[in-house]
């Protein structure tokens, strides 16, 4: 029997479905397509063990669901095409925005996308990320930096290559 079905028959623990949101959010931030991270929440939730006595169980489950993204990560590599008539539809500036963002994450390594997923998508603290990732919280933190230096840099290019093209 799986941890939700447990929990819903004794109502003992912690519930882990509050967390199931987290981990569709961190798992969508890193997959990129609805799909695969609702795939990816399901498949933590149902691997829950049953009796599950973790300290942290949100933590516990986004460390199941970076392994299991880096699991389908690795199994797939993720292609995506632009037709022409879409290119061409003019968006509003909010979406705008998040395609930039969007591009400029697939621009960083994956250690730096992952870091700035957990932090701000998933809103992990510094410690809760050195559980996920293996690492003292000193060293999250100075993961964090050179990731969010990172990202400044290519969105600086690319913001700069956007207006570039404007100007022209």
């Amino acid at each position: 029997m799986s941890l939700v079905l447990e929990w819903l028959r004794t109502r003992q623990g912690e519930d882990p479905m509050k967390y199931l949101d987290d981990v569709f959010r961190y798992a969508m931030a890193r997959l990129g397509h609805r799909e695969e991270a609702e795939d990816v929440a399901i498949e933590v939730v149902q691997a829950l063990p049953t009796p599950c006595h973790r300290r942290d169980l949100r933590v516990y489950m986004l460390g199941m669901a970076r392994r299991k993204v880096a699991d389908r990560m690795r199994r797939t590599r993720p292609v995506v095409t632009i037709r022409e008539h879409e290119a061409a539809e003019r968006f509003d500036v909010r979406a705008d925005e998040a395609a930039m963002v969007a591009c400029t994450m697939q621009r960083l390594s994956a250690e730096h996308r992952e870091a700035l997923a957990l932090k701000y998508v998933a809103g992990l603290s510094s410690a809760e990320m050195g559980q996920v990732l293996g690492k003292r919280a000193e060293a999250v933190n100075s993961l964090l930096q050179r990731a969010r230096d990172a990202f400044s840099r290519e969105w600086s290019l690319l913001t700069s290559e956007e207006g570039d093209h404007e100007r022209s």
